[in-house]
């Protein structure tokens, strides 16, 4: 199989930040079972259990748990009951599967960022919200997933009616700090990236275009301009390609993967492993005589990273490990990265395409979608 890859870095302008960005707050999964995935990050991401909320609690049609590590909090939530949040909650349920409803934002003034954003164009789904734990607002953007923009008082739970849970404690060999990146799939990339120009003001950071032969994509990464998010945004260039197939399946545009960014992906892959999380597979062929020459000096041992599957990219300012879990909700669409970077890399593992392609295609194959 012959892969062509064409990727370059973009001139980063000076550019301000309109919305008053201070990076993702949270990230909301619209899911059938939320213990079931409460769960799922606690046993196989090491995450802990930080909110709970239902009706008892003042929630009106909903269960979520928020569970997290570091900086990272995922909201799980299920439909509960009767009423327009419930009654929603199921339709996007019975649309998407599992999946990503909202990605949200910590902002200086969340009043500002949302008639900022509806200026430059943006359609506001949820109006300014005000609260004694937060004043929040959300605008729409690809497909069914929005932003929501929080404005957090200080020393005050996760949301109203969202109880802190107890006795969660960060300990073990399963280490995240933060959210990398977040990728988005969708039908028209350049409609996403002047969306993201326009109304938050990012820059477009880089451009892929990627071809193995059997499938094909295009991806430009925004990143605001202190480069603390970077969302890229995937199109499909062919039919059979994996991205074509999350947009069937998913049945449109959504958040395809999430990145969490650890200190050691090696002792957080080895852990992961054990605990029952699948990742994608890699050859043996990528850890040939090449791939000392492609990446030269490194602080890892290589025979554990060769054990592990885990795969390295160089670029100028440095370099990244990654490795990209199997799809974890029934139907093939969502997945995540694990990543570490050394040496102020800034790169998306571009070196690594071809590996990452075949493996997805092998599992495209086993589900007759390619």
């Amino acid at each position: 199989m012959s892969t062509t890859y064409f990727g370059s870095a973009v001139e980063r302008k000076s550019g301000t930040n309109p919305l008053g960005l201070k990076g993702i707050d949270h990230i909301e999964f619209i899911v059938d079972d939320a213990d079931k995935w409460r769960d799922f990050f606690v046993g196989k991401y090491g995450m802990t259990c930080r909110f709970y909320a239902d009706e008892k609690s003042g929630v009106k049609g909903r269960r979520a748990h928020v569970v997290g590590q570091g900086r990272i909090n995922f909201l799980v939530a299920e439909p509960a009951g009767t009423g327009p949040e419930a009654d929603f909650m199921r339709w996007h349920l019975e649309k998407h599967g599992c999946g990503v409803r909202d990605v949200a934002f910590r902002v200086k003034d969340a009043g500002a960022a949302l008639a900022e954003a509806a200026r430059r164009g943006a359609k506001v789904v949820r109006p300014l919200d005000m609260h004694p734990e937060f004043n929040g607002g959300s605008i729409a953007t690809y497909g069914d997933t929005i932003h929501t923009f929080i404005e957090r008082k200080p020393h005050t739970d996760f949301a109203p009616g969202y109880r802190p849970v107890p006795g969660g404690v960060e300990e073990g060999d399963i280490h995240f700090a933060m959210i990398d990146h977040v990728v988005a799939n969708v039908e028209h990339m350049e409609e996403w990236v002047k969306y993201y120009e326009q109304v938050f003001g990012f820059d477009l950071f880089m451009h892929f275009d990627i071809n193995t032969g059997r499938s094909a994509l295009m991806s430009k990464v925004m990143s605001s301009t202190d480069g603390w998010v970077k969302m890229p945004i995937n199109e499909p260039s062919s039919q059979n390609s994996q991205i074509q197939e999350f947009l069937d399946r998913y049945d449109g545009p959504g958040v395809q993967h999430i990145a969490l960014l650890t200190p050691n992906i090696i002792t957080t892959v080895a852990e992961m492993r054990r605990m029952g999380q699948d990742f994608l597979d890699v050859p043996d062929t990528y850890y040939d005589a090449e791939f000392d020459q492609r990446i030269g000096e490194i602080t890892e041992d290589k025979a554990l990273l060769r054990e592990l599957k885990i795969l390295v990219d160089r670029d100028h300012d440095g370099y990244l490990l990654q490795l990209f879990t199997k799809c974890v909700f029934a139907r093939p669409t969502l997945f995540f990265e694990v990543i570490q970077r050394h040496g102020g890399a800034k790169g998306f593992g571009e070196g690594n395409f071809r590996a990452l392609f075949e493996a997805i295609e092998r599992e495209q194959a086993k589900r007759g979608s390619l």
